[in-house]
């Protein structure tokens, strides 16, 4: 081999060598990237997983919601029948207690006219108050207010005139 070829050979060694440490730069900077790149993607990935989650989370609990919604709303509409039901039989215990009354009235009115027929003074002056007390009672029964709060107040304060003059008509017809 001459001088000649011996350099060749050299600068093809050295070069070769020196391309060698330039594509090891290069390498491990594409190397970097790629992690970097790596990097990236994992991250995403696991904010589109949480983001996944948290969605699907999020329906379940909106079907919940609806579901709870529709469970109230079947509640609201069973309670307006319900409702409906009891406002019914309110005015219809309202309409018996009225005719109780009227019957009842007409009990005590019969029972007035019976000792008012007695002559002694003692029954002349019962039968006076006790129309007087009556007349009262009839005002009260007229004046019978529509089911509201003092529905209750009402109905105690009539039996407990009926019953206090019913009382007093009892003893002064013995």
């Amino acid at each position: 081999m001459t001088n000649r070829s011996w350099l060749a050979a050299a600068v093809v060694l050295a070069a070769t060598s020196c391309g060698q440490n330039n594509n090891s730069t290069d390498t491990d900077h594409a190397s970097l990237e790629l992690r970097k790149a790596q990097g990236e993607v994992s991250g995403r990935s696991n904010a589109l997983a949480a983001n996944q989650d948290a969605i699907e989370q999020t329906k379940r609990q909106l079907t919940s919601g609806q579901q709870a919604l529709a469970d109230k709303q079947v509640l609201l509409e069973q309670q307006r029948l319900q409702l409906g039901s009891a406002q019914g039989s309110l005015q219809d215990a309202r309409v018996a207690y009225g005719t109780a009354v009227k019957e009842r009235f007409a009990k005590l009115e019969a029972s007035l006219a019976t000792l008012a027929t007695r002559t002694d003074a003692r029954s002349k002056d019962a039968a006076v108050g006790l129309r007087a007390r009556s007349a009262q009672l009839a005002q009260k029964l007229a004046a019978m207010p529509a089911a509201d709060p003092s529905w209750g107040d009402y109905t105690r304060d009539v039996d407990t005139a009926f019953d206090a003059i019913e009382h007093d008509l009892s003893a002064a017809i013995r």
